[in-house]
């Protein structure tokens, strides 16, 4: 039987796929209107936003990096499953 022919996780990937399209931009165009513009610009706010959104779209894409390992959980990448192992073990039982 060839695992690799399931489905990838339908709401998991298309979800991150939504968040990563719709929220990050924004999220990033909230914070630049809550930072301020002009004379009540506020430069420390401004930066604290700006490295939030960077760590938020690093791990939105790590998630959507992690769901595209979970499409093939079977195959031969070092972090993989390894079912023969499984098997052999079962049969030494």
């Amino acid at each position: 039987y060839d695992y690799t022919d399931q489905p990838p996780h339908f709401f998991y990937i298309h979800f991150l796929v939504l968040l990563s399209a719709l929220y990050l931009p924004l999220f990033a165009i909230d914070n630049a209107y809550a930072a301020g513009w002009g004379p009540e610009a506020n430069i420390g706010l401004d930066i604290l936003n700006g490295i939030i959104v960077l760590l938020q779209c690093i791990f939105v894409v790590g998630l959507r990096s992690l769901g595209q390992k979970m499409i093939d959980p079977y195959g031969d990448d070092c972090e993989d499953l390894s079912v023969i192992l499984y098997v052999e073990a079962t049969l030494e039982i």
